[in-house]
Parts: C-alpha cells; sequence; structure tokens
C-alpha cells in the first residue's frame, strides 16, 4: 500500500511527468487499449465489491470488456498485442489504500451468495449542484501517481471551468478517451477525485475480460460506487456485492436498477444474506482485514447483499440519475435485532 502525498503541477508539467502512453477512444466503451491497437474494445459485464462501515469503504472493481473481432483478418495476432487497458474511477475522497486484490474474490462471492429455493421457508428477507472551486482554487490538481502490481494510478482533481478544461486534455492525451462536458462538471461540481487507472502487462491482457480486480479505499458517508462515469458508454451489466453492518433499504436501491435476489425472483433467496467475518470466504474477508477503521466488521453480524443491474445504458438510463449509485440503511427502529 503507498498513500499518496499531494503533488501540484501545471497541466503542462505533469503531461511532460506523464508515462501514461496515449490510446484511442472506441465509440462504445470507457475502456481505451493503446493507440496502436485497432480492435474495438465493448464494455462488458462489470464486477465489484463494497465493505462499508463508519465513513470508511474499501471497495473491489472489475471492469468488463470483450473485444470485437468478429470479421476481422489477423484478429489473433492484434489480440497479442493487446497489453494495455485504461479507465476512469471517480471517488467522493482522496484514497489513501491502493492494492491488487485476488482474482478469486468474485468466484467465491458468487458460490457465497448464491440463490436457493425459497419456497418452503416460513419467512422470507425484507428487503441543487452549485459550481464549486473559488478564486483559492484552480486548474488540474495532480497528486503522486501510485503504483501497485501492474497498476498505474493517477490521481486527479479539477478546480473550476479551468481544471475541468485541463483535465479534459490531459485524459485525452494519456489514453483515456474524452469523456462528455456534462459528466466532467457533475463530478467536479461535487468535488470528486478522478483516479485515472492503467493496467499493463508486458505478455498481454486476457481477451475475455478476466483481468485483475483493483482495490481501492477511502472515506465516505455512505457506500458509493462509480457507475453514472459511463453514461452514454455502451450497454452492459452489473453485478455487486455490499458488505456492511447495517441492513440496507433495498426498496431504495431499486430506483437504481438493482435487484436483490429475493426482487428478480420471490421464490428463491440469496444464501448467506447475514453472516459474519469469521465465515466469508477467505480472499473476500482479506479485502477489508487489515483495514483499522473497518475493525468492527469482525465482530458481530454482517449483512452480505448481492445486487444485479442488468442493462446499464440500455434499460438503465443513467443520464436519468441525480446522483451516482449509492446505498441508504435502513432506520434503526425498522432493522432487526442483532443477536
Amino acid at each position: 500500500m503507498r498513500k499518496p502525498v499531494i503533488v501540484l503541477m501545471s497541466a503542462a508539467a505533469a503531461l511532460a511527468a506523464s508515462v501514461f502512453i496515449a490510446g484511442a477512444l472506441p465509440a462504445d466503451a470507457c475502456l481505451h487499449p493503446p493507440r496502436e491497437f485497432k480492435i474495438p474494445i465493448k464494455a462488458d459485464a462489470q464486477k465489484g465489491l463494497i465493505f462499508f462501515a463508519d465513513g470508511r469503504q474499501e471497495m473491489v472493481i472489475r471492469p468488463g470488456y470483450k473485444l470485437d473481432t468478429k470479421g476481422m483478418k489477423g484478429a489473433d495476432d492484434a489480440i497479442a498485442g493487446f497489453t494495455t487497458v485504461a479507465w476512469l474511477i471517480p471517488t467522493p475522497n482522496l484514497p489513501d489504500n491502493y492494492k491488487e486484490a485476488d482474482s478469486k474474490v468474485f468466484a467465491q462471492l458468487e458460490e457465497f451468495t448464491q440463490a436457493h429455493d425459497n419456497s418452503l421457508e416460513d419467512s422470507k428477507h425484507d428487503d441543487t449542484n452549485t459550481w464549486r472551486g473559488g478564486a483559492g482554487a484552480k486548474g488540474a490538481e495532480f497528486h503522486e501517481e501510485v503504483v501497485v502490481g501492474d497498476y498505474k494510478i493517477q490521481p486527479i482533481k479539477a478546480h473550476g471551468e479551468l481544471g475541468v478544461q485541463e483535465l479534459k486534455g490531459w485524459l485525452k492525451d494519456n489514453g483515456f478517451g474524452e469523456p462528455k462536458d456534462d459528466l466532467v462538471r457533475w463530478y467536479t461540481d461535487k468535488e470528486y477525485y478522478w483516479l485515472a487507472v492503467k493496467l499493463h502487462n508486458p505478455k498481454g491482457l486476457p481477451a475475455n475480460g478476466e483481468i485483475k480486480p483493483l482495490q481501492i479505499g477511502f472515506k465516505t458517508d455512505k457506500p458509493v460506487y462509480p457507475v453514472r462515469i459511463h453514461e452514454g458508454a455502451g450497454a452492459f451489466d452489473l453485478e455487486l456485492w455490499l458488505i456492511t453492518c447495517k441492513e440496507v433499504d433495498t426498496d431504495k436501491s431499486k430506483a437504481f436498477g438493482l435487484r436483490t435476489v429475493e426482487q428478480r425472483d420471490p421464490m428463491m433467496a440469496q444464501t448467506n444474506r447475514e453472516t459474519t467475518f469469521a465465515n466469508l470466504p477467505k480472499e473476500v474477508s482479506k479485502v477489508s482485514a487489515d483495514t483499522e477503521a473497518l475493525k468492527q466488521m469482525k465482530e458481530g453480524k454482517l449483512y452480505c447483499y448481492r445486487f444485479f443491474a442488468p442493462g446499464i445504458n440500455d434499460k438503465i438510463d443513467l443520464s436519468r440519475w441525480d446522483g451516482d449509485l449509492s446505498f441508504e440503511f435502513k432506520p434503526a427502529a425498522d432493522a432487526k435485532p442483532v443477536d
């Protein structure tokens, strides 16, 4: 783990110091291959995991992609040159923890939270922006680059209109495409940080999209997951797990197009909705095991939610959202007593 130390540079200096390789912008994806890679890359199923307690979040993301090689000659040779992919992750605060998560995390979660027949059970689980960045904050603020495993991460904070323009120029020149003006301003209005992430492996990245998950940790007043950044960037499915000490209001999360196992099919129920830290799969528990701010999760009951959001940018219109994907908890009076 490396804690980033703030380093302020001009946009020109940051461009000169950057080690990122410029890339192309496919029309329908937020993932960007190197400029010389000519096969289109499309968004595919994405998986995420959130641990949240007391204003602290550890988040694991594995963005999905698929290479569009249909009808292309020499596609196999081109795939052999697929060594780098880049994308953006907006966060409400500057992360202080970065790791490569184990590739087994999501396979273990799928097994741990598999659906089972609930038809014979007696009971079922319940389930105006202001432009900021005044005279004291101008331009784009480039924090120290973080390197973990095969990942290089450049945290950036944009301030005001100048910051928006510097950020957009830097992203374009460094292989992260050209995000829409309204999206950049939407996140900048809310004083989000931008993580410009690049995964590079000289031996090649998997054509099936099964790349190493990235873990980041930061402070936030409620669980959040960056989805709106994908607005208009091609349809994809999201599968997301949320592990907390409190019960989530799953009726409110439905407004984002999320569905639990029970909400998808009332005859089914999720395994291990209520659990403990000791019962979590090995690689899953590692995500929060060393985080001091989440130590309370090792005691007492935990709630583990598995959510499905099929058809983002198709059935789910991100442009209609008032905020990014977030979760609310049930009031204490409505929550089940902890044993």
